[in-house]
C-alpha cells in the first residue's frame, strides 16, 4: 500500500508543489505570476475541452489494468456478485440500464475500482460502449482527478450530459445519494439518501431505461467517521455543494479533499438487484414518479435484507433518509 501512496504523492502533489518551489526558489519575484498563469491556462483547457459535458474519454485499458487500482481490489477485496443474472434480464436496448449504487459511503472508493471489472461483469452493456458514471462537476476542474475520472468514464452529473448519454444508447452509474449521502456516512451503519433523490427514477421512466439497484456491503466500514462542525458541514453541502467528511482510515485522521490515506482492508461486495422497468412517460407527474420511486426504495430495501447475512451485516438495518 506504500506504493499507492508514493503513486498519489508523485502523480497528483507532487507537480504543483514542486512548481511552486521552483518559481519560489528561483524567480520569486514572478511566482504569483506564474501561478495564476497556470491557474488560467488549465481553467482555459478544461473549458474548451469540456468533453465531460458530452460522452467523456472512457479507457478500458487503464480501468481494468492500472497497478494502482488492481492492488486496492486485492486490499479489501472487492468482487461483483448477480452480474450475469442481471446482465441476462437486460435482453432491450443493448443491454440499456441505469445502475443505481448505495451507499455512497466517505469516498465512494468502490466506484473508481468497479470501472475495470464492469466491463467483463456486462458485457453486451458495454459492447454498446462503456456505461458512464455521474459524477461531481468539481471533480473535472482538479488536475489529476480530472484524468482519472475521465478514464474511469465519468461524466458531469447535469440532467443535460446524463439526458445525452441516454439518448445515445449509453448506461449511466450513479450513487443518487451524492454529496448528501456522503456526510450522512456513519461507521458501522448502513445509511442511504434517498426520500428526496428521484431525478434518477423520473431519467428511467423519461427513456424507457431499466433501472439496477446495486448495493456494497462494506464501503460503511472503511473508515471511521465524526460529527464534529456538523451542522457547518451540513450548510456547506446544502449551499455551496461542498462535501467535508470527517473520518479516519488505517493510517491516521484524514479531512477530504486532502490525501484520505488508506480505508481499512474491509471486503467490498456489490451485488446488484434484479433489473426493473418503472412505466415509460415521456412526461411524468410528480405523482407518477413519487409512486415509482417508492416500489424502487422497496426493491432496495428486500435487496439489502437478502444478502446482509451472507455478507456479515445480518445486525444491521437499512436506514433511508
Amino acid at each position: 500500500m506504500l506504493l499507492v501512496t508514493l503513486n498519489y504523492v508523485f502523480t497528483i502533489a507532487a507537480p504543483p508543489l514542486v512548481a511552486l518551489y521552483a518559481a519560489a526558489h528561483v524567480e520569486p519575484r514572478y511566482m504569483y505570476t506564474a501561478v495564476a498563469a497556470a491557474a488560467l491556462a488549465w481553467l482555459a483547457y478544461v473549458t474548451l475541452d469540456s468533453c465531460e459535458l458530452k460522452g467523456g474519454r472512457p479507457d478500458e485499458a487503464f480501468s481494468k489494468d492500472h497497478w494502482v487500482f488492481s492492488r486496492l481490489r486485492e486490499y479489501f477485496p472487492l468482487t461483483l456478485h448477480r452480474t450475469a443474472i442481471v446482465q441476462a434480464q437486460l435482453k432491450d436496448k443493448g443491454g440499456q440500464a441505469i445502475f443505481a449504487f448505495f451507499p455512497h459511503g466517505v469516498n465512494s472508493d468502490f466506484r473508481v475500482l468497479m470501472a475495470g471489472p464492469m466491463y467483463d461483469a456486462f458485457p453486451t452493456t458495454y459492447a454498446a460502449g462503456a456505461a458512464r458514471t455521474l459524477a461531481a462537476s468539481i471533480l473535472f476542474k482538479i488536475p489529476g482527478v480530472r484524468t482519472v475520472s475521465l478514464k474511469t468514464g465519468c461524466v458531469d452529473a447535469g440532467r443535460a450530459t446524463a439526458n445525452r448519454c441516454l439518448k445515445q444508447g449509453l448506461s449511466l452509474l450513479l450513487c443518487p445519494g451524492g454529496q448528501d449521502e456522503q456526510l450522512e456516512t456513519i461507521y458501522g451503519r448502513e445509511r442511504v439518501y434517498l426520500k428526496s433523490r428521484k431525478g434518477f427514477v423520473r431519467l428511467a421512466m423519461i427513456h424507457g431505461v431499466p433501472l439496477v439497484p446495486a448495493y456494497c456491503f462494506g464501503s460503511s466500514d472503511l473508515y471511521k467517521t465524526y460529527g464534529a462542525f456538523y451542522r457547518f458541514r451540513r450548510w456547506l453541502v446544502r449551499n455551496l455543494r461542498i462535501a467535508v467528511p470527517l473520518y479516519s482510515g488505517s493510517w491516521g485522521f484524514f479531512c477530504y479533499p486532502t490525501p484520505k490515506g488508506f480505508p481499512f482492508p474491509v471486503p467490498q461486495d456489490i451485488v446488484f438487484g434484479d433489473a426493473w422497468q418503472p412505466p415509460q412517460n415521456a412526461a411524468p407527474t410528480r405523482e407518477d414518479v413519487d409512486a415509482a420511486h417508492a416500489i424502487f426504495v422497496t426493491r432496495l430495501t428486500a435487496l439489502f435484507d437478502a444478502h446482509k447475512v451472507e455478507f456479515g451485516y445480518g445486525g444491521r438495518v437499512l436506514e433511508i433518509i
